[in-house]
Order: C-alpha cells, then sequence, then structure tokens
C-alpha cells in the first residue's frame, strides 16, 4: 500500500540529516531501478505483475522525493542557518 507524500514525511519527521540524505539516496536508488522497467517497452517482467504497478510507484517515488527534497531544505534552512530547533 502506498502513502500520501504527508504521511511519508510525518514519518520522517524526526530524522537527523543523516538519516534524510540516507532516505533520499534510496529513493533515487529505487528511482533509478524503476526506470529501468517503466521505460522499457517489454511489459513481461515481474514487476508488472504487481499491483500497484511499477509506473505507479515511479510517480510515487518522484512525489516523495520532492516532499523529501523539500523538507530537507526547510529543516536545513531552519537549524542550521537560523540555529534553531524545535525546543526554542
Amino acid at each position: 500500500m502506498m502513502i500520501s507524500p504527508n504521511s511519508y514525511i510525518d514519518e520522517h519527521k524526526n530524522d537527523s540529516f543523516e538519516q534524510l540524505i540516507n532516505e533520499r539516496d534510496s529513493l533515487i536508488e529505487e528511482i533509478r531501478n524503476l526506470e529501468k522497467i517503466v521505460y522499457d517497452n517489454d511489459r513481461s517482467d515481474s514487476a508488472w505483475d504487481i499491483h500497484p504497478g511499477p509506473d505507479v510507484h515511479y510517480q510515487v517515488y518522484l512525489e516523495y522525493l520532492s516532499t523529501i527534497c523539500d523538507f530537507i531544505k526547510e529543516k536545513y534552512n531552519t537549524e542550521i542557518v537560523w540555529g534553531e530547533s524545535d525546543e526554542d
């Protein structure tokens, strides 16, 4: 089951920068793997037997990537640039 981008970010809300970067990198790796499947005209890969299919996973992971990059940017600006934390 896929979750919304907002729920996805809620799951990572308290992650450290290192954890967020690792999650971003994992998403990029998964997206690259999915691109090999979704951009291939041959739909015989077993990934197409799973629902939702790789095309949906691809789109959702792109949304997750966009959302986590925005979250990293906001957290960076708040905590590093402005020196604020949730405890302030």
